[in-house]
């Protein structure tokens, strides 16, 4: 039953009011349904996979041409071994604000076996896969209904939210009412394999990214169907850490008591790092976190998460973090995860034996105000409190014979710090006012989500603001086989991106 109240609060999208705006952007919209349709799918057959080039340099090509067919001027952007990125600038005379309008272009890896068509050769279904929808043989033909969908890599994860930034400005240019703003284009080609070079990419062509905001276009809008405005996300990062004992798998009738336990003492040390209510219990992990601000509780106790929903669905009777907890407050303070252990065996495979290691990976996703650095720092620490001697490898037969008690600490080199927006800035009212005049639904503003993007890039090298303004539907599969994206909210982000560039943003 819930599984089914999901999927029906996940068919929903957003219903935009009868402005001026919006009316324009879906009479264009309705005039050219099949070639929008068509434009996306093109783009779509282009592979995309990060640790190709090739296939990323065909796809920063592709994105010049769409948008030199607007008189956007695009380039290439290099730094280094970078993929690249695409930039594109459209300036409107008389304009006074700049948006810079960011998504992604590169895609995850995919294995064709999970997928039921393929990921580079899209096909619309009538409807989700889910529920039996056959592919269509000609959706360009006829009528195309919004709840038809793509089935494509990057279908939702990040192609169709640029398609709907073109097509927003070509519908306002249709009917006379813009774009009234300065805009520029930021495409990274290497988001999904963790932004190892965004950094030095923002740093090299510091001078083309000065805006008053950026827009940032990724994720799902709200599970109950309401438009998303989000101010931030937590920052991330992961670690393996290996309890060591003897040299050897060892008879636990010979040796209990004798050798060391590892995975018993991995179970003690991750005990001695986060209670029963996930708060973490590491000397000066909460010191440097920025308290939920008034503004932000305040959209928190509005509803910025589908609190039921979100609970519900995945069978969570409460949070973790205490009685009467919000998930917004949860997923807004740090956290440490245990995401796998290994040690042993169970079950048939279950040994007389006490195993020489134990492994944990932990997962840690930070606020802003904490540093990645110091964080790490701080594990280590608590463990060599705990009685540990740190390595970076295997101990030697030496070193085993020298130390009772070894760990083996191995940090992920991925990794985002936090960032956010204050969620009381005048840019950030604004445009809340803008997405709530164009919407009939409530906007719900989340002021930090609880995963992680690559904005703490953004945010320091430039200095600007931003917000993620999205429009996927949630059950997109994103990451996953069969990603999808429902055409009725390609058609509905047309009209929000349009209602946003074709305000002048002045006054703020």
């Amino acid at each position: 039953m819930l599984y089914r109240l999901a999927a029906t609060l996940l068919l929903a999208a957003p219903a935009f009011a009868q402005t001026p705006v919006t009316e324009a952007a879906r009479a264009y919209r309705e005039a050219h349904e099949a070639a929008i349709l068509a434009e996306t799918m093109d783009f779509l057959r282009l592979p995309n996979v990060a640790a190709n080039r090739d296939d990323i340099l065909a796809n920063a090509r592709h994105i010049i041409g769409l948008m030199e067919a607007r008189g956007i001027d695009g380039r290439i952007l290099e730094a280094g071994d970078a993929s690249p990125a695409v930039y594109g600038e459209l300036n409107v005379p008389g304009a006074t604000r700049t948006l810079m309008l960011y998504t992604h272009y590169d895609g995850q890896p995919v294995e064709p076996e999970n997928w039921t068509s393929d990921p580079f050769d899209p096909v619309v279904r009538a409807g989700r896969l889910e529920d039996g929808a056959a592919i269509l043989d000609d959706p360009l033909a006829g009528d195309i209904d919004p709840d038809w969908r793509i089935y494509a890599r990057s279908a939702s994860d990040d192609k169709s939210p640029f398609i709907a930034m073109l097509r927003a400005i070509d519908a306002l240019r249709a009917a006379g009412l813009g774009p009234n703003v300065n805009i520029r284009f930021f495409l990274e080609g290497e988001e999904e394999a963790g932004s190892p070079h965004l950094r030095a990419l923002l740093e090299a062509h510091r001078d083309l990214l000065e805006a008053d905001l950026w827009l940032i276009a990724d994720g799902p809008i709200d599970t109950r169907g309401d438009p998303r405005v989000l101010l931030g996300v937590r920052g991330v990062t992961s670690m393996q850490l290996t309890v060591h004992g003897a040299s050897r798998v060892l008879h636990s009738g010979h040796y209990g008591n004798v050798a060391p336990n590892p995975a018993a003492r991995l179970a003690l040390l991750i005990a001695s790092m986060r209670d029963e209510t996930g708060r973490v219990l590491i000397d000066g992990f909460y010191d440097d976190a920025l308290p939920i601000s008034n503004v932000a509780r305040s959209y928190l106790e509005a509803g910025a998460f589908d609190e039921a929903s979100l609970l519900a669905e995945p069978g969570i009777a409460r949070t973790e973090w205490g009685p009467g907890a919000l998930y917004g407050e949860a997923v807004m303070v740090p956290a440490l995860n245990v995401l796998g252990l290994d040690a042993g065996a169970t079950g048939p495979a279950t040994r007389n034996a006490i195993p020489d290691r134990a492994t944990a990976a932990i997962g840690f996703r930070v606020v802003p105000g904490m540093s990645l650095d110091w964080l790490r720092a701080r594990v280590r620490a608590h463990v060599e409190n705990q009685g540990y001697v740190v390595l970076d490898r295997v101990p030697t037969d030496e070193e085993r014979l020298q130390h009772p008690m070894i760990a083996e600490l191995h940090w992920s080199p991925a990794g985002y710090e936090a960032a956010s927006t204050e969620a009381g800035h005048p840019l950030i009212g604004h445009l809340v006012s803008i997405v709530d005049t164009a919407s009939e639904r409530p906007v719900r503003v989340v002021p930090l989500l609880g995963g992680s993007l690559p904005l703490a890039p953004i945010s320091e090298v430039t200095g600007t603001p931003f917000a993620i303004v999205p429009i996927v539907n949630p059950d997109n599969s994103q990451h996953a086989p069969n990603e999808n994206l429902r055409i009725g909210h390609l058609w509905d982000g047309i009209e929000l991106y349009a209602a946003i560039l074709a305000d002048d943003w002045e006054g703020d």
